[in-house]
């Protein structure tokens, strides 16, 4: 197969396209990686490049179907090079649905949405039926060897890697990071600026309800809120409408308990490293104990978690998903401290392979990471176990094997 992927998108998603293209390259397809910021050059090389019946986009967030000079229309959401072509287009969705309802209007005959949580894909066949995007694949974590991660040259493989290549957990330098900006939830207000009272009262009872039922997926909450005001009237048309107008609320709550989990280990005397943007807008008591390294890269955040003991995971608001900063952990051997979704539950153990807290209970993080440090034994035996698992079942090499099967199936190749 001749397999099309992005460069010079979004920083994480250009990561996971460069460490899929290896995997591809390694399995025998042919790659060419589109640059998006040199759509001229780029364009000139996949028309030579293609042979649409032998030919699959890999995209993250519908790069190659929106905003490109050349392969899109003149609105840049008409993708009308795969309409021309026929190509098929894989595509994995990484945030919820909600944020692309104006991406969903002008879809190639020939589409596949792939979902990282159970619950978006739910989302789509409630909402959306006529798209197929019933797949869901987690996105996959990378180990850290410095001169194959990161970037893609034709044929440069990858090495086979094992616990060996980790650094040794008693030299690691951190006891605890988090890898991921920060922004104070009451920033994202300013989306309702100018609305009615009654409406910024309706979003902010929700809000409130969110941080209330932390379990629960938003467009859950949101609709049985909606229903009860509106009764009859909020049929699917009318949700749908109404939820595309709360990604803001998708912001909030995940900042809210992002910033909640970092300030309450600080203040509980626990020095954390943070890698990303905005901690300074972070309040807490003891902000002496938070060790700013300011926004980075992906290399930059594995090589930080590499030389970790504990990496903390918030999750975002994905209640059935999993998530690459999970297994990236688990990958660079540092100890994984993080909220339980009903995917990491089905992959993990708590306190085998993983340290599960309570995302509604600052304590329950706490009184667990008190408990990770007085037993270092027992946290590098369960960092270790975790790397074990990961490394069978949890690497962008093991999520490459089955978009091989969803990408033959979009060729007819089965």
């Amino acid at each position: 197969m001749k397999v099309v992927l992005f460069k010079n998108t979004v920083e994480s998603q250009e990561f996971f396209s460069f460490e899929l293209a290896k995997c591809f390259d390694m399995l025998g397809h042919d790659i060419f990686i589109y640059d998006c910021a040199d759509p001229i050059s780029s364009k000139k090389k996949l028309d030579r490049f293609i042979d649409p019946p032998d030919t699959v986009f890999l995209s993250f967030n519908f790069n190659g179907m929106i905003n490109d000079p050349l392969l899109c229309g003149s609105d840049g959401k008409d993708p009308v090079f795969l309409k021309e072509t026929g190509i098929p287009i894989i595509n994995i969705v990484v945030d919820h649905p909600y944020y692309y309802h104006k991406e969903f209007k002008n879809i190639p005959e020939k589409y596949i949405q792939i979902s990282i949580d159970e619950n978006h894909a739910r989302y789509m066949e409630r909402f959306f039926p006529e798209i197929d995007a019933s797949r869901v694949l987690y996105l996959g974590g990378t180990q850290l060897v410095p001169y194959e991660s990161g970037v893609y040259e034709k044929g440069m493989g990858i090495r086979k890697t094992s616990s060996l290549d980790l650094l040794p957990f008693e030299k690691r330098i951190d006891d605890i990071i988090f890898c991921g900006n920060y922004m104070h939830p009451e920033y994202f207000l300013k989306f309702l600026k100018g609305c009615e009272k009654t409406v910024v009262d309706f979003y902010m009872e929700l809000y409130e309800d969110l941080k209330e039922n932390s379990r629960m997926p938003l467009e859950d909450l949101a609709i049985k809120k909606i229903k009860s005001e509106f009764g009859d009237e909020a049929d699917d048309p009318y949700l749908r409408d109404c939820l595309e107008n709360m990604i803001f609320l998708d912001l909030m709550v995940r900042h809210h308990f992002r910033g909640r989990a970092i300030a309450a280990l600080a203040d509980s005397g626990f020095k954390i490293t943070v890698y990303g943007a905005g901690y300074d807008e972070l309040s807490c008591r003891h902000p002496e104990n938070i060790k700013i390294m300011g926004n980075v890269d992906s290399i930059s955040c594995l090589k930080a978690i590499a030389n970790s003991r504990v990496s903390l995971n918030v999750m975002p608001w994905f209640k059935k998903g999993g998530h690459d900063r999970v297994y990236n952990t688990c990958l660079n051997g540092a100890l994984c401290l993080s909220d339980p979704s009903e995917a990491l539950t089905e992959q993990f153990s708590d306190m085998e392979d993983i340290s599960f807290f309570d995302i509604s209970d600052m304590e329950s993080l706490t009184e667990k990471y008190d408990k990770l440090l007085s037993d270092p034994g027992k946290m590098k035996d369960i960092a270790m176990a975790g790397y074990e698992y990961a490394s069978k079942h949890h690497s962008w090499y093991h999520r490459a094997l089955e978009l091989e099967k969803i990408m033959k199936e979009a060729l007819g190749k089965d």
